[in-house]
């Protein structure tokens, strides 16, 4: 029993929310991961945040030891939750060139983690996205320019700092340069050291040199710096580099390990054991924890030299818990946060980037306009729909809304030829962004085609509410980039084109 609670408190399970408080099979089993005696948890779950204080609080207080509540945060609570204030996508942070900005962002974003009971975010994304066909970073890196990642991160890390809540850089040595999600399969950074030096690890040693908390190791590749191809997240070599070679003396943490890019390869007993050898002190989500809790409690009791590992990560954990175990907030969920709300559009505004070939906005009142949501996959609707509720409210004109996926068909396509016949303006907004488990961020042909057939020779409006490299493919009067389908980026893109100002 002994044993098992050592490595527990090394584990990180995953924690769905929504299905502890609706399915009691699942409350059990998070019940007992508890009196197992687990370090902590990485929280997801789509809920309102009363719901979310309540339910982590509930959990706390069944715990012996005290909890360290996870998430990923990046961009603001709405990531994993149903409330709280979306700020803009970090790329488009970067693009406001006001590294103040993003620490008042993520001063807030702390802000609203402490108030329902989240102690650490796993931010900021510290990858340069180098590769603009990277399906899985995108936006949710500051930029491709290292001095510019270099100086958001540190931004964001002191905003965390100033609310006390743990930031953490990811994802080591850095996922900006892949076309592969390792969500899905393993990618390879198949630079050389120097390379890496001189591009790729540069935010980290900002991060490093700015007192960065904790460090997420990515799951990749990195044949320059680990000869034996072992994944970066499992590798002794390359978490030896991190420590003695930059420094780091904080946290290191596994990105999550039932990612199919370790999962795929190892069992979550072999990946935990893997994760601690290497010098990993929390293993971060494993595929079956139980099953890892129970096998490594056997072999603790074998092994004194592992178990020196367990005992020196506990004291490391120990260390974040009794920083963070007094928090408390003074911000009330009932006032929802609305100055934040404010504060993210006024940021999202100077983030914005127009290409004007033909003065059409502000966009005039006998305009007849025809606005389509270009979805990259369904979970986009909502955002769609937000956007469309925004432009309806902040313009009088006659306007027709209509989606286009992959699956419009042809008999579709003619209806809204005919029923768009008479618009004066096209509206395209894409909804094409870096997501978990999608391995594509690029527009079809076929949606190509639709949108060509759809204009012809009308005014086109194109808005990029995520993916920035898409504006390069596709023709238009004005393009506008947001870098962000956050409430605020959406929000600023509808005032830009209404012409009206932020009250």
């Amino acid at each position: 029993m002994i044993e098992s609670k050592l490595v527990a408190a090394c584990i990180f399970p995953r924690l769905d929310l929504d299905k502890y408080l609706n399915d009691s099979n699942y409350s059990k089993q998070i019940h007992e991961f508890v009196d197992l005696g687990i370090g902590g948890f990485c929280v997801f779950g789509k809920l309102g945040l009363k719901e979310v204080k309540g339910a982590l609080s509930t959990i706390q207080n069944l715990s012996e030891n005290f909890l360290l509540f996870s998430a990923d945060l990046e961009y603001g609570l709405p990531m994993r939750f149903l409330e709280g204030t979306a700020f803009p996508h970090a790329m488009a942070l970067g693009n406001t060139k006001d590294i103040t900005k993003t620490f008042i962002s993520s001063q807030l974003i702390a802000k609203e983690a402490k108030s329902v009971g989240i102690h650490w975010n796993f931010a900021p994304v510290a990858d340069i996205n180098s590769n603009p066909k990277n399906p899985i970073i995108n936006i949710r890196s500051f930029g491709e320019n290292d001095e510019v990642v270099s100086n958001h991160v540190a931004a964001y890390i002191k905003g965390h700092k100033e609310e006390n809540i743990i930031n953490c850089a990811k994802h080591f040595p850095g996922h900006g340069d892949t076309q592969l999600d390792s969500h899905l399969t393993l990618p390879t950074i198949s630079k050389s050291k120097q390379e890496l030096e001189n591009f790729e690890i540069k935010p980290f040693e900002k991060a490093i040199k700015n007192d960065v908390d904790s460090i997420m190791l990515g799951h990749l590749v990195v044949p320059s710096l680990d000869e034996k191809n072992i994944p970066a997240s499992l590798s002794k070599v390359v978490i030896d580099y991190l420590k003695n070679e930059l420094g780091f003396k904080g946290i290191v943490i596994s990105d999550a390990l039932d990612m199919k890019a370790i999962s795929g390869e190892y069992g979550s007993s072999d990946a935990c054991e893997m994760a601690f050898r290497a010098g990993n002190h929390i293993a971060l989500m494993p595929e079956k924890p139980l099953e890892a809790i129970s096998n490594l409690s056997d072999l603790i009791s074998k092994d004194n030299d592992f178990k020196s590992i367990i005992l020196e990560n506990i004291k490391k954990i120990n260390g974040l818990k009794k920083r963070v175990s007094t928090n408390s907030s003074d911000l009330g969920l009932e006032d929802k946060f609305i100055q934040h709300e404010k504060i993210a559009l006024s940021i999202a505004q100077s983030a914005l980037e127009l290409n004007v070939k033909k003065m059409i906005i502000p966009i005039e009142e006998n305009k007849q306009i025809a606005a389509f949501a270009i979805l990259q996959n369904e979970n986009d609707f909502g955002q769609a729909s937000m956007f469309y509720n925004l432009l309806s409210s902040a313009l009088e004109n006659n306007m027709d809304f209509g989606f286009i996926d992959e699956n419009l068909k042809d008999e579709d396509l003619k209806g809204m030829i005919e029923g768009t016949k008479e618009a004066d303006i096209f509206i395209f907004v894409f909804f094409f962004k870096s997501r978990a488990w999608q391995s594509e961020i690029g527009v079809s042909n076929k949606i190509s085609s639709i949108i060509h057939k759809l204009t012809m020779g009308k005014d086109v409006i194109n808005i990029f509410a995520g993916n920035p490299y898409l504006e390069n493919s596709f023709e238009s009067d004005i393009s506008i980039k947001t870098f962000s389908d956050s409430l605020a980026s959406l929000a600023s893109s509808v005032l830009a084109l209404s012409g009206r100002k932020l009250d």
